[in-house]
């Protein structure tokens, strides 16, 4: 669509100024060498008035054919440089010198430019009357002008590379933005499926020897189960529409489809802000998420000491996920026998945040001596997500065996902006 514009501009061009030269010449060349001399030079203008018409989508085809075209002038009279048409030339130039090779539009122009002013020179009818200047001004001017044409031909390059540079930018960061935005969407379906999973997983293990319980136990299995599913849909919604706009080629959008693409872009917001505009967890869901937690069977413990500072509407999302996955983990891992402890330290300038367990049934954990539970590994996609979660808000996760028995996660976050990060 844009070369297609770019055609039809280049023809309303080439008949918006070439219409007046060529009447011009016309009325030139039969006051000049009248007769057949003046058809051809006639003819030749006009060939490089159409091929004016392709200077930007054939830019060598365009400038070979007016050359062609000057140097049948040239061969009928040295006094075609008197002709309006002869402006084509410089136009020719700088296209191809901006859109095509501009060594080879140089190297042409300089020897055009030579030939010209020599055939000039050499014309029986301009050395008769003595018309001309000097050969070597006359050169002169000529390869001035073909200097000029060329430096803005490349001035034009230029700006045309850093344009097309500042789209590839573009492209290029709407490539990781959206690398970014599914990054996130993994790390939040992770943090759905295996937290309210290991509830679930829990509550029916629970059931099986707790049946006095079944009624609530299945349904808090059902209630968790809805969560999850509600949450999916949000997170699936959400990466299918990045995943639709992502696959878009880049280069179709144009000016002439601008519409268009706001129009779906808009439908992609609309789906995002969906699952966006749904309230964000904040540490003041902890207390429910314990709640949940300890419904499960985990027994929590949860502290918290110093003065309480905002964090910001990306931080506290980030902290409960943190506090969130580490239970989950406990969950997993020690099972329900085992106990946790959750501990904020809202110290000078950062929030320290630890979770702690103390392995299943209270046994040491693995890695001692001493130690019976299971390893567990502390490069998995759950300890990866917190980092990446703390990082992007310039927060540090540590995780790896207590001192004395367990399992422990510890997270550090600087205060940032006078208190919000």
């Amino acid at each position: 669509m844009r070369r297609a514009t770019g055609r039809a501009a280049d023809a309303v061009f080439a008949f918006v100024v070439g219409v007046p030269l060529l009447l011009l010449s016309v009325v030139v060349a039969a006051l000049s060498v009248p007769g057949v001399r003046a058809v051809l030079l006639v003819a030749a203008a006009s060939m490089a008035h159409v091929a004016l018409g392709f200077r930007r989508s054939r830019p060598a085809t365009s400038f070979a054919v007016v050359c062609v075209a000057c140097a049948v002038q040239a061969a009928v009279t040295g006094l075609f440089v008197v002709l309006p048409s002869v402006l084509v030339f410089p136009v020719a130039l700088y296209s191809f010198a901006a859109y095509g090779r501009p060594a080879a539009a140089l190297a042409t122009g300089v020897a055009g430019a030579v030939v010209v002013a020599a055939r000039f020179a050499s014309d029986d009818s301009v050395t008769m009357a003595r018309l001309g200047p000097d050969p070597w001004l006359l050169g002169s001017l000529l390869v001035a002008i073909v200097a000029a044409s060329w430096s803005f031909g490349m001035f034009h390059r230029t700006q045309l590379a850093y344009v097309a540079a500042l789209e590839e930018q573009a492209r290029e960061a709407g490539r990781r933005a959206a690398l970014d935005e599914r990054a996130r969407i993994a790390r939040e379906m992770h943090d759905v499926v295996a937290h309210n999973l290991a509830v679930i997983v829990s509550q029916a293990r629970g059931g099986r020897y707790a049946t006095e319980r079944a009624t609530e136990i299945l349904a808090t299995i059902e209630d968790t189960g809805r969560k999850a599913l509600a949450d999916m849909r949000g997170l699936v919604g959400v990466l299918r529409a990045t995943t639709d706009a992502a696959g878009r080629d880049p280069q179709a959008t144009t000016p002439a489809t601008t519409g268009a693409v706001i129009a779906e872009a808009a439908g992609t917001r609309a789906v995002v802000a969906a699952y966006d505009l749904a309230p964000q967890p904040s540490l003041r869901d902890l207390p429910d998420l314990f709640d949940r937690i300890r419904g499960a069977g985990l027994r929590v413990d949860f502290s918290e000491r110093g003065t309480a500072v905002p964090l910001g509407s990306a931080a506290e999302p980030s902290v409960y996920r943190l506090v969130q996955e580490a239970l989950t983990n406990t969950l997993k891992h020690a099972g329900p026998s085992a106990r946790a402890t959750v501990d904020l330290h809202w110290a000078g300038e950062e929030l320290l945040v630890a979770v702690e367990d103390d392995g299943p049934d209270g046994r040491p954990a693995a890695g001692r001596p001493d130690g019976k539970e299971p390893a567990r590994a502390v490069g998995g996609h759950g300890l990866e997500g917190m980092r990446e979660r703390l990082a992007a808000v310039g927060g540090e996760v540590s995780a790896g065996p207590g001192a004395e028995r367990g399992f422990q996660v510890t997270a550090r976050l600087p205060y940032r902006n006078g208190g919000e990060w």
